[in-house]
């Protein structure tokens, strides 16, 4: 009978079978799953990096197109810049050389009218004492009230004989009717008188005459003779008559 110690605890041993091939064949398993598993790692990130890298190039070239439509917007930008300041400056010309053109008719504009008021004060002074003149101008009374008779006459002054002198003479009697101020023409008073411009042609005189009715209520003022003479000697006159009656 073995000795036991009283007390003591006591192991169970196992036998085994020793089989020295079955350990090499795991720890081959193990090494293959580590390879595997490396290699698998290798060409997962190797794919990954590649679509990465494929990613980025796809990037690189659509950020590359579009930098090269912005450069060419760009050039064209530039362009059409230079083609509006150079239109500017054109206009710009333009405007100065119309504005200089407007000068320079304006000062001619105003050398022609004093020239004009000029050879008016010469062609007045050798005309005032030639030419058309108004004569005479009557008015008359008549046996009725309202009606009067009147007689204009203009003459030619220094008249050869031979030359006729032609024109025409507006005549306006000027009053009021009421507190209205009126302008008539003769016209419109006398039965004598059929246009407003009374044709002038004569070689020494020329009597305008006849009869005019006032309207009811009319307060007569003064007459307005406007004559108008083309030839031989242009000329105009515009005279003031105040109404004065024979009786």
């Amino acid at each position: 009978m073995p000795n036991v110690v009283k007390g003591s605890k006591h192991e169970k041993m196992i036998v085994v079978p020793y089989r020295p091939g079955r350990r090499f064949v795991l720890v081959a398993l193990l090494v293959l799953g580590v390879a595997v598993s490396a290699v698998g790692g290798f060409m997962f990130s190797y794919s990954n990096t590649l679509r990465s890298q494929q990613s980025e190039q796809a990037t690189q070239q659509e950020l590359n197109e579009l930098l090269i439509g912005a450069e060419t917007k760009n050039s064209e930008l530039r362009r059409q810049i230079a083609i509006l300041d150079r239109s500017s400056v054109m206009d710009q010309l333009a405007t100065e050389e119309v504005q200089e053109t407007i000068i320079g008719l304006r000062d001619r504009v105003a050398q022609l009218e004093q020239d004009i008021v000029y050879y008016r004060q010469v062609v007045s002074a050798e005309t005032e004492d030639t030419g058309l003149i108004i004569s005479q101008l009557d008015i008359d009374v008549t046996r009725e009230s309202n009606r009067y008779r009147y007689k204009l006459v203009l003459r030619q002054q220094d008249a050869d004989g031979d030359t006729f002198l032609t024109g025409h003479v507006n005549i306006n009697l000027v009053g009021s009717q009421g507190e209205e101020k009126q302008i008539l023409s003769l016209r419109d008073l006398s039965a004598e008188q059929d246009q407003l411009d009374i044709r002038l042609r004569f070689k020494y005189f020329q009597n305008i005459e006849g009869e005019l009715v006032l309207p009811e209520n009319f307060v007569p003022d003064r007459l307005q003779v406007a004559a108008v003479s083309v030839g031989p000697v242009e000329k105009s006159i515009n005279q003031n008559f105040s109404w004065v009656v024979e009786r």
